[in-house]
């Protein structure tokens, strides 16, 4: 999902999408997934206030197959254009209180925002637990 300042307009491109899935071997002490997806896109501004970021969502399966999330993530686009290698450090929110953290754990409902678009923000942060 691409996120910027309200000064900042998409020209050309989609503003979010679905990717592909990625796995890691079993007993890998290798901590990387490779993400290949092409971004396409063109903003317009009049300043550089709210550059634009690109935020993920990583989901993967529970004990018992759910799909929940695993981690939030955002960072900013590069000031050029071309093909870069960048790396995102994940983080995944903590429930509020160990009754919250029990019950999501058995219905399969980690804690996640409600924003999807929140990690990219700076608003509230002081408030969040992860």
């Amino acid at each position: 999902m691409l996120t910027s300042g309200s000064d900042w307009v998409i020209m050309q491109g989609v503003e979010e999408g679905l990717s592909q899935i990625a796995r890691k071997q079993s007993g890998s002490t290798n901590q990387r997934l490779v993400w290949n997806f092409p971004i396409n896109v063109a903003y317009k501004s009049t300043n550089a206030f709210g550059w634009p970021q690109l935020v993920l969502a990583i989901y993967g399966y529970d004990f018992a197959g759910r799909d929940v999330v695993k981690g939030y993530g955002a960072i900013h686009f590069p000031t050029s254009s071309g093909s870069f290698m960048k790396k995102v450090r994940l983080f995944q929110p903590i429930s509020s209180s160990l009754f919250q953290e029990f019950t999501g754990w058995q219905r399969g409902q980690p804690a996640e925002f409600v924003d999807p678009k929140f990690p990219s923000k700076s608003d509230g942060r002081e408030v969040t637990r992860v």
